[in-house]
């Protein structure tokens, strides 16, 4: 497996890690996932392979997504960048590669980071780490009630999922979170509250995930500000992902 199949895979594993028992299902092909971890998460769909039976696909997600008009969050992602949704009532929202890491990468020595980082193990900590990627990544309708439950006290317990917390001057300043789906490490919301950033919180943060998975595939999508950090460090852009969104209703993401 290669380029963005890896993320792809990654990615659905993530969220179904997170809805197991908690959530919803409805399809789980070669091709697709489309699921949704809880009340307080959107509808996704999740493009796994676009290149094989890609008609099929898009004529599922159209099926399977668009009638659920109650849920106003409803998102396809389509990591290779390559599937045109539009004919099926879709538009798009915005792009951002997709970058994997080899596990033959150099390697990091953390020397320059500013402040610990840990792995989250208590409630009182991933709801700190929460309320950063909340702050930085809010979800198009945050609500107080929200806090808590898109990133609930169970994720401590879920195997392969990590939460990470950065600080600065001992102040919480950044936080992550990754999923090891047996194969490959997902790197997911690197997220710097704008008073700590230019500070080296992001990259002590990457650096402390890179140290602690030395011999596996690691992968991200990228905004623009965070693609030189992460080329940095060793990763490369195997694609341009795209989000979509129903076009009828004008869907927020989040």
């Amino acid at each position: 497996m290669v380029g963005y199949e890896i993320h792809a895979r990654n990615a659905a594993a993530m969220w179904w890690a997170l809805a197991d028992g908690h959530g919803e299902l409805l399809a789980w092909t070669r091709q697709l996932r489309i699921l949704r971890a809880s009340p307080y998460h959107a509808l996704r769909g999740i493009v796994l392979d676009a290149g094989h039976a890609s008609a099929e696909t898009k004529a599922r997600v159209s099926a399977l997504m668009l009638p659920r008009v109650e849920l106003p969050r409803r998102i396809v992602e389509d990591p290779s960048g390559t599937l045109d949704l539009e004919p099926f009532g879709f538009e798009r929202r915005f792009r951002m590669p997709v970058m994997v890491r080899p596990p033959e990468a150099r390697s990091v020595d953390g020397e320059r980071s500013p402040g610990p980082v840990e792995i989250v193990g208590d409630p009182d900590t991933l709801g700190a780490a929460e309320q950063i990627i909340a702050a930085v990544f809010p979800p198009a309708r945050l609500e107080p009630e929200m806090l808590g439950r898109t990133m609930p006290p169970r994720v401590l317990g879920i195997p392969g999922w990590q939460v990470w917390l950065g600080r600065r001057a001992d102040v919480p300043a950044g936080a992550a979170y990754t999923y090891h789906d047996g194969t490959s490490l997902g790197v997911y919301q690197v997220a710097t509250l704008p008073e700590h950033r230019h500070y080296g919180v992001a990259r002590a943060l990457m650096e402390s995930i890179l140290s602690a998975h030395p011999d596996v595939a690691v992968t991200l999508t990228a905004t623009e500000q965070g693609r030189p950090l992460y080329e940095s460090l060793g990763f490369h852009a195997v694609s341009e992902a795209v989000w979509w969104v129903p076009s009828s209703v004008g869907c927020p993401i989040g």
